[in-house]
């Protein structure tokens, strides 16, 4: 399984939207991912540290729900019109975070964290980036928001 794991996406490399304060996040975002993927990627070869996994999963799960947070607020306080598509799109996946995270604190098992953050997490972030993100911040950007 470990062979077939595609690469995370290196933080300075993501794409940018019009606002730095989401950049900023997305990059911190980033940079969490790849010190869980690290930590997992050393797991499946044998070399588990499950209290870093536990802390750096836990650490992950926070700063989206702030992330999340702070752009609902802010679609919100510059009355974006797709606030409610976006911040649905927010809820679903911080559901699946929060039962990612209690399956792991449950079970210790690193196959589905590992799925979930090489399989299918990079997919979803670089096109709610590029799509929901862009959109939003580029509205925002263009009424002062920053």
């Amino acid at each position: 399984m470990i062979d077939n794991l595609r690469p995370l996406p290196d933080p300075s490399s993501i794409p940018l939207v019009a606002l730095e304060s989401m950049n900023e996040t997305h990059r911190e975002e980033l940079e969490m991912v790849n010190r869980l993927g690290t930590l997992l990627t050393k797991a499946m070869e044998g070399e588990a540290d499950e209290k870093a996994i536990s802390a750096e999963t836990a650490a992950w799960v926070e700063h989206t729900r702030l992330h999340f947070k702070r752009e609902n607020e802010l679609m919100l306080e510059y009355g974006f019109p797709a606030y409610p598509v976006h911040s649905s799109e927010h809820e679903r996946m911080l559901a699946l975070l929060d039962e990612l995270h209690k399956t792991w604190l449950e079970s210790h098992s690193v196959e589905p964290l590992v799925a979930f953050l090489f399989e299918s997490w990079p997919e979803w972030f670089e096109m709610h980036v590029n799509t929901m993100d862009s959109i939003t911040a580029q509205f925002i950007n263009q009424r002062g928001g920053a």
